[in-house]
């Protein structure tokens, strides 16, 4: 006599989408705790400047495992896809001030080349970070200074691209089939999630995500959308 296994016994994608939520959950609110505590330290008893790198080093990595768990929650939570009609102008200018603070701690700027008005079927939430993660990725490897540049045009009568441009180092021809790939990152600041991100909202709203070297220098990301 053999057993088979009931369908409620196996593990499925919900399940693993669940527990990564709920560690997410179960790391995050410790960690508030720490962040917390150690500034409440740093105001009661101000560290000397022997020990002051010893606290530089917490909240450095106490803000990387945030950012880790940050991007696991989005990654998992972009199956939830809820489509309604955006037009694309709206949702460019929430991501370019979501990322207004990290372009002006670099020293840097994104320029804004408006393009037609064009609406599109897809979540706007999602869509935005796409878009954001675009940026900051342009942002984290374009010079310092310089300014990373977003424009969108119509491809044909029914696709819609928008294009996010840096003046950084490209991609390598050695890391050219691995840069949309979870978890890879060639910069020790990303978590190796946000082009992936991108690359999955994308595709939830029926377009992609590609890339290519530009001639002049960096490299450019290209987001493709069905238009309605």
């Amino acid at each position: 006599m053999t057993l088979d296994s009931k369908p409620e016994d196996s593990f499925t994608e919900e399940d693993l989408r669940q527990m990564v939520l709920r560690l997410a959950h179960e790391i995050r609110n410790p960690l508030a705790t720490i962040k917390s505590a150690v500034q409440l330290i740093e105001h009661l008893q101000p560290p000397k400047a022997d020990v002051e790198e010893f606290f530089l080093g917490i909240h450095t990595e106490i803000h990387r495992i945030d950012s880790v768990v940050r991007d696991m929650q989005r990654y998992v939570r972009l199956d939830f896809h809820t489509a309604a009609a955006v037009p694309v102008t709206q949702v460019v200018e929430a991501a370019v001030e979501s990322v207004r603070e990290a372009a002006e701690a670099s020293g840097s700027k994104v320029e804004v080349v408006p393009g037609p008005a064009v609406t599109v079927l897809a979540d706007s939430v999602q869509l935005q970070a796409a878009i954001g993660e675009l940026l900051e990725n342009a942002l984290r490897f374009g010079s310092p200074g310089s300014a990373v540049i977003i424009r969108w045009s119509l491809e044909g009568d029914h696709v819609f691209s928008i294009d996010v441009e840096d003046d950084g180092p490209g991609i390598a021809p050695d890391l050219a089939d691995r840069v949309l790939r979870p978890f890879f990152s060639s910069s020790t600041q990303g978590t190796g999630l946000g082009l992936n991100i991108a690359v999955r909202a994308a595709r939830l709203a029926g377009g992609d995500l590609t890339w290519s070297n530009r001639t002049q220098g960096g490299a450019c990301f290209t987001l493709t959308l069905p238009r309605l």
